[in-house]
């Protein structure tokens, strides 16, 4: 009989295992990839190494950032940080600022966009604006114009939603907003010493990888005796009371169980409801029907020439498909030989579409054309592979925190399941967010408060931020 067993060996689930680790609890990690790290592994294709998707490490959280550095050591390498947006062929800064934005257009679209830009600003004043949803948000801080010209298309390739049924929450943690009167002031007086909140310029990154990390986190537990059993997966949970039956699929089909106290799962909330072998609740089942993963392919490809300096890029182009693309060796220079730079493309899609559904061929094909139409640059492809990742992003669908609060109430009533990590509490949160919460329900766990894992970012504020002050 287990004390814990954790559902995912991700952020949150190793981080919970790391503050177990020193305790006297009989713990098991079940992992149903042959990796660790979740969203957040590296893939190793013989000397090329890749993200799934690329990963900046920021944090307000002071203790998850020594946490992060402690278990790197001399494997954090330092990093500069740089991010812009493709639009229309120009680049723009990461996050968008309606002054970049003004004065990267063209001088006639910035006027019609500078005077929507106002007219939103004033509504907003005036209090006249209703922020119900992502476009409601956009507009009242960047105006009708800018959002339907630059937003709108980027938003819905990654959600696959319209941006009206997309909640408001995600929009505080991708763009920066600004006020009337600062707009109007840096559009007059541009060199003003007295600027908003700038952007972290340098992050800390694991050497080989952000996936490092995490088999970092991995070697550590295992020597403190938790064991992380990889290509296991849960295919149910029986409640019998006082404890639970967890059975366990491996890769070869062969199914056993394990009896545990208590159960924390990083795994994603809807897959969970559907593996829990008990009496649900119609209302839950209703509410998880409700809501919806948005699944993500990377396509990583290793090519002889460098095309850009940026971290990343986000593409907002509407004429392509493709949402990010990644540098690894603007991260760090052992993510690959010298003179070779190993690239992540990112789409998303649902799992019906046709592009989650093609051989691995056609899609870095398809990958291979949108690269060759965004640099028109001559290159040579020296190694290709793809990587598919179901329920990757849980779908911040208008109306979705009432079918969580649903759910989160079930799951309050169910004495010993706690629900950690982004997928697990279907949160759009950071890996130090799924760190902390991790983190807050191993304290739970052995008495040494009520953490509730719930409240780590309930504010959405921008994380990458520092004030001048």
């Amino acid at each position: 009989m287990y004390d814990l067993i954790v559902i995912g060996a991700g952020p949150a689930g190793l981080t919970a295992a790391y503050e177990l680790s020193n305790s006297n609890k009989k713990v098991i990690i079940l992992e149903k990839k042959s990796q660790v790290g979740g969203l957040a592994e590296t893939k190793v294709f013989g000397n090329y190494r890749y993200d799934i998707g690329p990963h900046r490490f920021f944090t307000k959280n002071k203790e998850v950032y020594e946490l992060f550095l402690k278990m790197l050591g001399e494997d954090a390498v330092e990093v500069n940080r740089k991010t812009r947006i493709l639009f229309k062929n120009s680049y723009f800064d990461y996050p968008l600022t309606p002054i970049n934005a003004l004065f990267g257009l063209g001088i006639g679209e910035s006027i019609v966009i500078g005077f929507s830009y106002i007219f939103a600003r004033i509504k907003s004043y005036l209090k006249i604006s209703k922020i119900n949803n992502f476009e409601d948000w956009v507009v009242d801080r960047f105006g009708k114009k800018l959002f339907n010209n630059f937003f709108k298309n980027y938003t819905e390739k990654v959600w696959g939603i319209d941006c009206k049924d997309i909640g408001s929450d995600w929009a505080a943690q991708r763009i920066k907003g600004l006020s009337l009167s600062t707009a109007i002031k840096f559009a007059l007086f541009p060199n003003s010493k007295k600027r908003p909140k700038t952007l972290v310029d340098k992050f800390y990154y694991p050497r080989l990888g952000a996936g490092m990390l995490w088999e970092k986190f991995e070697d550590y537990i295992e020597k403190q005796g938790i064991k992380v059993a990889k290509n296991k997966k849960v295919t149910g949970v029986i409640n019998n009371g006082d404890s639970f039956k967890v059975t366990i699929e491996d890769n070869l089909g062969n199914q056993t169980s394990i009896d545990t106290k208590n159960i924390f799962f990083s795994n994603p909330l809807l897959e969970f409801i559907d593996i829990y072998d008990a009496e649900i609740p119609e209302s839950v089942i209703n509410s998880a029907e409700s809501l919806n993963y948005r699944n993500h392919i990377s396509v990583h490809v290793t090519i002889d020439k460098k095309l850009f300096d940026d971290n990343w890029i986000y593409i907002h182009s509407p004429n392509l498909d493709m949402a990010r693309i990644a540098d690894f060796t603007n991260f760090s220079d052992d993510m690959s030989e010298e003179g070779k730079y190993p690239l992540t493309l990112e789409y998303f899609c649902f799992e019906e579409d046709e592009i989650w559904n093609q051989d691995n061929s056609d899609i870095i094909d398809f990958a291979l054309k949108e690269l060759k139409n965004i640099f028109d640059e001559e290159f040579n492809v020296i190694h290709s592979e793809v990587s598919r990742n179901a329920k990757a992003y849980p779908v911040i669908k208008t109306g979705y925190q009432e079918h969580i609060d649903v759910i989160k109430n079930w799951l309050a009533s169910l004495h010993n399941i706690t629900a950690i990590g982004r997928s697990g509490m279907f949160k759009y949160n950071n890996q130090d967010h799924a760190m902390a919460t991790g983190l807050y329900a191993a304290r739970t766990l052995l008495g040494h408060g009520n953490f509730d894992p719930w409240e780590v970012n309930v504010d959405g504020e921008y994380h990458e931020e520092l004030s001048n002050n």
